[in-house]
Order: structure tokens, then sequence, then C-alpha cells
């Protein structure tokens, strides 16, 4: 049984349900926060464009495997409830597995959606592929609170979601939060994003990827008081886009082929949908 319908088609759903059906190990949740859209436009937030799309995605992953589960919240009924749990914005996504819980903001597709599978699988386990020696550290590090700015387009951002979700699951202390933000243009110019990916360890922001001894190193580093940056012998980064834009340059990108090819679209024709081009659509692993 392939499930409901959501943004993955039945070929992807397929391909899918096998990845989850030789990874997934014990019991994963899904709690999705929403926001409904009264028509008001506020300067100040963004409108949750991918609310309904981040729904039916966690309710088609969850009907590809029999232990997992979707609840659903709405922020505005369950106002008090976001208040103490920190949600503030749609939509958020808690993926709950093996005592330890990670929070996605937005969507996660393109690049990020198979992370976001590698993110269930370690849930599900209880256990990331990282070094014995990566997880003892991990197990001991004191509290700590880790968000990491991500876009759908920049294969940085989903190295830093996987690494990032390996972590959180082998630190008991580690409070990770993954936001994609080429979806929230207003929240991305209120932090002054101009890169992707960016880490935010106890408020102190990092460009670039990382690998995951640099990566633990610094947040030892940040615990421990320290001022002093990590050396990396390159920052890895790509230029922030909100999606609006990524969509518009994966047109222009589209058109330039064509015209290299001899097929330029006329002046005036209807340019192709937004989604896969983008980095927006889903992307399936082994595809």
């Amino acid at each position: 049984m392939v499930g409901p319908a959501g943004p993955m088609d039945k070929e992807d759903a397929v391909q899918v349900a096998q990845y989850l059906a030789e990874r997934i190990a014990g019991p994963v949740g899904f709690d999705v926060w929403t926001r409904p859209e009264s028509g008001l436009v506020r300067t100040d937030r963004d409108v949750c464009t991918h609310c309904d799309d981040a729904l039916e995605l966690a309710r088609q992953l969850a009907s590809l495997h029999p232990v997992m589960n979707v609840t659903t919240y709405d922020m505005e009924k369950h106002a008090s409830r976001a208040e103490e749990a920190g949600i503030t914005t749609p939509p958020t996504t808690i993926i709950r597995g093996s005592g330890r819980s990670i929070r996605l903001v937005g969507l996660f597709s393109g690049l990020l959606f198979p992370a976001l599978l590698d993110i269930i699988w370690f849930a599900s386990r209880g256990e990331a592929p990282l070094s014995e020696e990566s997880r003892i550290a991990l197990a001991e590090l004191p509290e700590v609170e880790i968000e990491a700015m991500l876009a759908p387009y920049d294969p940085y951002s989903a190295h830093m979601a996987r690494v990032l979700g390996a972590f959180a699951i082998e630190s008991p202390n580690m409070k990770l939060q993954l936001t994609e933000m080429a979806e929230l243009p207003v929240l991305a110019g209120q932090r002054s994003l101009t890169e992707v990916p960016v880490t935010s360890i106890n408020g102190r922001r990092f460009a670039g990827a990382w690998d995951d001894e640099l990566l633990l190193l610094q947040i030892q580093r940040v615990l421990d008081g320290s001022t002093e940056a990590v050396i990396r012998d390159r920052v890895l980064a790509t230029p922030f886009l909100t999606e609006e834009q990524a969509i518009l340059r994966a047109q222009e990108e589209l058109q330039r082929e064509q015209a290299a090819q001899g097929g330029l679209t006329a002046p005036g024709s209807p340019p192709s949908p937004p989604g896969a081009d983008a980095g927006g659509g889903l992307i399936v692993p082994g595809r």
C-alpha cells in the first residue's frame, strides 16, 4: 500500500517506503504545528505558504511504515501549548524517536528531503553513523542549543542537516532546530541572512558547512567559553535566495539551456512551473 495522496507521487512513495522498510527500527512520531492564514497581510511575520504541504508530507510518510504516526496541532487553537513549547514559526514538525526530539521548521523538500529521511532513520534507531569517539563526546556534552539555517537548493545545507541530526540523536542534552529559510523571507531579513548554511551554537553564528569532528570541536569550544573559532580549510557556503528568487533563477537557467540548444521559449510563453527545477520538489534517495 502506497498511502494517501501527498507531495510524493506513486513512484517516489514506493521508493521511500522501501528506504524506510530497510532502516526503521522503532517508533517515530511527527508533531506537526500549522497555522491557518486569515488573509490579513502582516509585515512582521511570514505567511505559512507550506503548512498544508508539510502536514500532507508527514501524513504520507507515516502511511509508509506501521510504526510511524502523526499528531497535529493548530497554533491558534493550541496557543498556550505552542507558547510553552516555544513554537513560533509554522510549519514546525517535531520528530520524536528513541527518547530524542528534533525540531524542523519549514518544508524539507529539494535537497533537504533525503536528509529528512536520514534523520527519521537515526531517530528510529536511537543511534547515528558516527565514530565511537564522537558518540562518547556527544553523550558527555552539557546542555547546548543549536539552530541551523538552511535552504532546499543548497547541498551544504543538506549535509549540515544530516550531521546535526546525527549529533542530536547521540546527545541527550542537545536542543536542535533545523530551519528552512528560503520560504521565510521575513525571518531571513530579520536575521540578516546572506548565505547558507549558518549554524548558531548557543547564539554564536558560524557560516558554512562543517565535518563532524571539527563541528564537535567548535561546539565544545563554545561551551567552554572560548571565543576562538576552529580553523577550516574552506568555508563552504551558498548565497541565500528566497524561494521566489530560487524559482526565478531556475527558470532563467532553463531558458539559457534552451537557448543554447536552439529551443528558446518564445516571449510571452508561460514559465516552467515551480518545483524540482528550483530545488523545491522532493528528491528521493537513489534517483
